[in-house]
């Protein structure tokens, strides 16, 4: 059973029940301990009493009777409450315990006699001795609550005290952070405080790997991609080429910018920081990048088409990050083409956000939260690619606080909606 609770509430609850039980078996313990010391001092005090009284009553003495005491034999007198009481000690009580005797029945030939001695003192003190008994079980139960919550903010203040560090702790990036240890006993909270040391420092060491690696990418997947858009532009401005050449070197250059964006793309989501980038609205990169868009969807004989609903101009002026919003419609829109074969595509625009729907051979209802894991490809899939785009897609989504969905397409395809509000 896996408790959900507090750490606090646990340690103050097993604090009460321990107490609850403890002491609740020492309440019932000295309860039946009174009652057995009660029976069987009285029963042999009525025993040697009933046997002085019997002689005399043999004798046809004075009855020798102690205050309090009465004695019947069997007959018309017998008051109701001896008539059917075992042979022996017994002890009653009537009328709401404003009567309490003692009896002792014995039978003697065919006759039983009957010892009464009355016991409403007694029964008084052992009432008042049980309710202290159980008032003092009430008592104990209450007492360990207070103190309960009287430890409890001293044995969970260290760890409380731990999870504000760990919560509060920044990462350092050029310097080893504090130890925690240092602040905390040499117990298991001490111990917990080195293994959250030994893991900083790793995630430390980790974070510098990656920001060294960051920055040489940048640096060198910049240089060679400006190189290339600097030759196709010298080639561009040369008068001699004929059509098709230019047309390949356009290419080239449509290439290097989208190696460009997604190199920016993998920074900002390897980074995990806001760095300054270009703002731009969802409509002004849909216009930027349709007829790049149009063109890959027509090599499969694809119709590519932008729907926009009438609630799209309330939101037009709403910038985005230009290199990640580009990203996630780059890749949906491929990822569209990918699956689609003389289909068509559409690219809805909404108020708070945007669709990508295709015809394609659409998408298996258990492949559904699949598909968004990195390298995986659909039983539908022709093995092109490395099932990285919707990877990519999801983890913008998350950084940028978007939602995304894929739905299946009626009547054919899939249908990926994109809320970025």
């Amino acid at each position: 059973m896996q408790f959900k609770s507090k750490l606090s509430q646990r340690i103050i609850l097993s604090v009460v029940l321990l107490t609850t039980i403890v002491s609740g078996l020492f309440a019932i313990g000295l309860t039946a301990t009174i009652h057995y010391v009660e029976k069987s001092l009285v029963t042999s005090e009525l025993q040697k009493d009933f046997a002085r009284v019997f002689e005399d009553y043999q004798d046809g003495r004075e009855l020798r009777l102690d205050e309090g005491s009465a004695f019947f034999p069997a007959g018309p007198t017998l008051p109701d409450y001896l008539r059917s009481i075992p042979t022996g000690y017994t002890e009653i009580v009537l009328d709401n315990r404003d009567h309490a005797f003692y009896v002792y029945h014995l039978v003697k030939g065919e006759t039983s006699y009957f010892l009464v001695k009355d016991q409403r003192s007694f029964e008084k003190a052992e009432i008042v001795l049980q309710r202290a008994v159980w008032s003092g079980f009430v008592f104990c139960v209450l007492a360990s609550f207070v103190l309960g919550v009287f430890m409890v903010k001293r044995v969970i203040a260290p760890v409380r005290k731990l999870t504000r560090q760990v919560v509060n702790r920044g990462i350092f990036k050029e310097q080893p952070p504090p130890s925690l240890a240092s602040e905390h006993a040499n117990d298991e909270v001490g111990a917990l405080a080195k293994a959250f040391d030994s893991t900083f420092a790793r995630l430390q060491q980790a974070l510098r790997r990656e920001v060294l690696f960051t920055n040489d990418v940048s640096h060198e997947l910049r240089t060679p991609l400006m190189v290339i858009q600097s030759a196709c532009e010298i080639l561009v401005a040369k008068k001699e080429l004929d059509g098709y050449a230019r047309q390949r070197i356009e290419s080239i250059r449509r290439a290097v910018k989208k190696m460009k964006s997604l190199v920016e793309a993998f920074l900002a989501l390897a980074r995990g920081e806001d760095t300054p980038s270009e703002m731009a609205t969802l409509d002004a990169i849909v216009q930027s990048e349709f007829s790049t868009w149009q063109q890959l969807a027509e090599q499969k004989k694809n119709r590519l088409l932008v729907q926009q609903e009438m609630a799209i101009t309330a939101s037009k002026g709403v910038e985005y990050r230009a290199v990640l919003l580009r990203t996630v419609i780059d890749n949906l829109i491929r990822n569209a083409v990918h699956h689609t074969a003389e289909g068509e595509i559409v690219l809805v625009l909404k108020a708070a956000g945007f669709e990508v729907r295709d015809t394609g051979s659409g998408i298996a209802i258990d492949e559904i939260t699949k598909v968004f894991k990195p390298y995986y490809r659909g039983t539908a899939s022709h093995r092109e690619g490395l099932g990285l785009g919707l990877s990519l897609v999801q983890r913008i989504c998350e950084r940028e606080h978007w939602s995304i969905v894929l739905e299946q397409n009626q009547p054919q395809g899939c249908c990926f909606r994109v809320n970025l509000e």
